[in-house]
């Protein structure tokens, strides 16, 4: 049995935004001046481009996740949603501009990066390869996930005897012998996450 070496939470901060950090010309960091102390917090990529119409002393609320190294101590966030307070949200917090307009969050239905790699080489695509990746296009399609969840064809996953085989991302989950009954419940745990 292994021992983890991080912990991963989440936060919630409500501060003044003081600094953005760039690195190679692109916005990778913020630092939100809380009443407690200055948190420095990565900002990914979809958030980037909004980020930077904000200017230094406008408040902000941000959540995420928050991972701490358990050998060095160090502690990491990363930001999955910025909000726009109003000035006056320390009174009256119902008042606040959400940006969710104006910035691309994560869509909380899905998980990050979730992609499916299904084998189409002729052994698994005769065995119902070809039917499993038509219901999973169908499903995806159906929630309006098929641009965030790409279905990705690939050369042979080593499993010819238990075709058709695909691996569901970010869970690196295999499965083999695949029927398009299953797939429905597959998407649910490893796409979606609803279970």
């Amino acid at each position: 049995m292994t021992k983890a070496s991080k912990i991963v939470t989440s936060f919630n901060f409500r501060g003044e935004l003081d600094k953005i950090a760039y690195e190679k010309k692109k916005i990778k960091y913020i630092k939100l001046v809380t009443e407690q102390d200055a948190q420095w917090i990565k900002i990914p990529k979809k958030l980037r481009p909004k980020v930077a119409n904000l200017s230094p002393g406008c408040r902000l609320e941000v959540e995420g996740s928050t991972k701490q190294n358990l050998k060095t101590g160090k502690v990491k966030h990363k930001a999955q949603m910025v909000v726009v307070l109003a000035q006056d949200s320390v009174a009256t917090p119902e008042i606040r501009v959400k940006t969710a307009s104006l910035l691309p969050i994560f869509n909380k239905k899905t998980k990050p990066k979730a992609k499916v790699l299904i084998c189409q080489k002729s052994n698994c695509w005769k065995k119902g390869g070809k039917e499993v990746c038509s219901k999973i296009e169908s499903i995806l399609s159906d929630l309006g996930l098929s641009k965030e969840i790409p279905i990705k064809k690939t050369g042979c996953l080593k499993q010819c005897k238990k075709a058709p085989a695909l691996v569901m991302l970010p869970d690196k989950a295999r499965y083999n012998k695949v029927k398009p009954k299953q797939v429905e419940k597959m998407v649910a745990k490893h796409l979606i996450g609803n279970e």
